[in-house]
């Protein structure tokens, strides 16, 4: 699985900020997942703490982060 996080992702909509992470497989399948904050910083803290929750963070090998 390799997975996708970019902090220049962060994007303002409406009155929130929305971070994503995209993670594909061997298999071809793929998933994204997104969160929301008052503040990039925000939705990017909470990106992360998912991914934490996911064991995503500590399995597997972050491309393409800054």
């Amino acid at each position: 699985m390799e997975l996708y996080i970019n902090t220049n992702w962060t994007e303002s909509y409406a009155n929130a900020y929305i971070a994503e992470a995209i993670a594909w497989s061997e298999n071809g399948n793929h998933a994204t997942i997104y969160t929301t904050g008052s503040t990039a910083e925000e939705a990017n803290a909470k990106l992360v703490g998912a991914l934490g929750e996911l064991n995503l963070l500590s399995k597997t090998a972050i491309k393409g982060a800054r």
